[in-house]
């Protein structure tokens, strides 16, 4: 009797360790999320806010706060590699998916990293030490928000593999919005400075189109 050796595509919900990595992230998240419920909500108040300026005691916040903080944009970042290589169709299964999977992930928190450190250098010759913290804390805020989102749209890409392409669109059009409601603060911030429209577009493709064109070059290069 002959056997034959068929290699079946590679699919997340079939990976072990994607299932048991998933299902501590959903405890994970799960946790966050309801630990800094009161903070989100305080921070969704301030990002929607009127008020420019914001002293310091209203923008800093605690060490387990901050925790919380980091937590949920490094899920929202895992879960942003998830979606965006979702569309592996590899029968080598785990090491090219692993690989690709940490590359963006990688990709994504760099990102992120290095715009909240581009924001933290460049604010100082933008704005007053009160509206830099408000910015920065409002960036932060947005990053989180799309994290919430990007989680469970990561589980659709995983458990339907068939709606992988919706997924990706829906997390397209997320960032899409934060960056529109990110650009209409950034406006407000400079709309009360003389010649604020040039700074607006200086501010704008410093810390804002570079990072966005090298990040996609990287995505394009490894995709």
């Amino acid at each position: 009797m002959l056997l034959i050796n068929t290699l079946k595509p590679y699919t997340m919900w079939g990976d072990d360790i994607i299932v048991v990595s998933t299902v501590l992230l959903f405890v994970l998240f799960t946790f966050v999320l309801y630990r800094s419920r009161l903070i989100l909500a305080y921070k969704a108040k301030t990002f929607f806010s009127s008020r420019q300026t914001f002293a310091a005691g209203e923008i800093m916040t605690s060490k387990a706060e901050l925790l919380d903080m980091v937590l949920l944009i490094l899920i929202g970042c895992m879960s942003c590699g998830v979606i965006i290589s979702s569309n592996i169709k590899s029968t080598t299964a785990t090491e090219s998916y692993y690989s690709l999977l940490i590359q963006v992930f990688a990709i994504v928190a760099l990102l992120v990293a290095s715009k909240g450190i581009l924001y933290s250098a460049v604010n100082w010759t933008f704005f007053p030490s009160d509206r830099g913290r408000g910015w920065l804390s409002a960036f932060f805020f947005s990053v989180a928000a799309v994290s919430a989102v990007a989680f469970p749209l990561s589980l659709f890409c995983i458990y339907a593999n068939d709606i992988a392409t919706t997924t990706r669109s829906c997390l397209l059009g997320v960032v899409v919005l934060q960056k529109i409601l990110l650009l209409c603060k950034l406006f407000a911030n400079f709309r009360p400075k003389r010649y604020g429209c040039l700074l607006f577009f200086l501010y704008f493709c410093s810390v804002e189109i570079m990072p966005t064109l090298v990040v996609w070059h990287l995505l394009t290069e490894i995709d």
